[in-house]
């Protein structure tokens, strides 16, 4: 009997043993065979955050995934086949070859014959997209897609009538999030080169902290910093953008972000105020500064009045650039200023631009613009003497000039 029970002690160690055996190699343990124990850059790394992140996406999708390429059940799979057209090949042909039902290649022909966006030719190249269940042979064509160049593609999509709906789309990238972290010990580009981030990227960051505070010695040497910076495939074109930088403390003012709107987007805070390029935007370029800002004789009322601003006298026709980011908040005739562009920069701040021979062509009210941005042109409407930009700076709707 003791011998029965020692026999069996020793098959359950054998067992246990060869489980942990099996459980440890399958266990990657990190190597730190090539660390360097003089590299501080062994101590910062670069992370991918796209898997931390990506619950931003599923809370606040870019774009709800279309109705037609959700399966209606478990059983249900899609497929997508990519074809380019070849010499002697049909529409129809294409089609059936792909297992389209033959009511379904009619509908298709018959909707892409009347879409100029579309043109069956020989090197085209298109994706078909269709759902199928795996005990039926029933294939249904959810999607035909075109790719007609980088940003744009043409669409047909089923409706859950049955029909289908063509469209012109933009193309959706998806962006990957790198994260960049590291301590500064002279030069904020070099250095932030050494700890991962790309040469071009660096320098932008640096770039985008100075015109938020004018970056002194004290500022940058032996401050950490953070980027996080987005890359998207190379066949979209896409340059790589920065979402967020970081200089010092995360207390500090040298916190930026970016926040897209519509088709732009810009840099702010942790206030929520856009970066105003100070002195580096020229209103109007090589202009020369005719009135300054304060109490002078008025060249037409004749007598002393306040001047809410500065004029740059300018040949008719020169363009006229925002100061700063903002949105147009008035565009049109305003009296004695004629032809005005109002910008408003924040709750507090606006910008104003007088005496415009015209506005740029499809700016409105509403309208996004970036520093630097056209937003019409020299002139001399309203009480004016001669072309020039009459340029106001109001703060809580009072008049001022920085």
């Amino acid at each position: 009997m003791k011998m029965y029970f020692f026999k069996k002690q020793q098959r359950d160690y054998l067992f246990f043993t060869i489980a942990l055996l099996i459980f440890t190699s399958l266990i990657a343990l990190p190597t730190f065979a090539n660390a360097s124990a003089n590299s501080t850059a062994s101590i910062y790394e670069r992370y991918d955050l796209s898997n931390l992140l990506s619950g931003w996406e599923q809370i606040n999708p870019k774009s709800a995934l279309p109705t037609e390429l959700i399966p209606a059940n478990a059983n249900e799979r899609l497929i997508a086949k990519k074809i380019t057209v070849k010499k002697g090949d049909t529409l129809y042909g294409v089609l059936k070859k792909a297992g389209v039902p033959l009511k379904q290649q009619r509908q298709i022909v018959a909707t892409t014959l009347k879409q100029k966006a579309f043109r069956f030719d020989v090197g085209l190249t298109m994706t078909l997209t269709l759902r199928t269940t795996p005990k039926s042979k029933k294939k249904e064509l959810v999607l035909l897609s075109v790719q007609q160049n980088k940003n744009r593609r043409f669409a047909l999509r089923m409706q859950p009538n049955g029909t289908y709906k063509p469209a012109v789309e933009r193309t959706q990238y998806k962006g990957k999030l790198q994260y960049v972290v590291g301590v500064i010990k002279k030069s904020f580009v070099k250095d932030a080169q050494y700890f991962g981030l790309p040469a071009s990227l660096a320098s932008q960051a640096h770039k985008l902290l100075a015109e938020r505070k004018k970056l002194t010695k004290k500022d940058i040497v032996k401050k950490d910093f953070e980027v996080i910076y987005e890359v998207y495939p190379k066949a979209s074109g896409i340059a790589p953008r920065i979402q967020y930088v970081r200089l010092g403390k995360r207390t500090s003012s040298l916190q930026l972000y970016f926040f897209e709107r519509g088709s732009g987007g810009s840099y702010y805070d942790a206030n929520g105020n856009t970066i105003v390029k100070k002195g580096k935007i020229e209103l109007v370029k090589n202009a020369r500064m005719s009135s300054k800002f304060g109490y002078r004789i008025h060249p037409i009322l004749k007598r002393r009045i306040l001047h809410a601003g500065m004029d740059y006298a300018a040949p008719r026709g020169t363009p006229i650039h925002a100061a700063a980011d903002g949105k147009v908040d008035f565009i049109g005739r305003k009296g004695g200023y004629g032809n005005q562009v109002s910008l408003r920069h924040n709750k507090s701040t606006q910008t104003s631009y007088s005496h415009m021979r015209k506005f740029k062509k499809g700016l409105k009210r509403g309208s996004r613009v970036k520093a630097g941005d056209i937003i019409g042109y020299v002139g001399t409407t309203g009480r004016s003497t001669g072309p020039h930009l009459h340029f106001e700076v109001r703060k809580m709707a009072k008049q001022l000039i920085r």
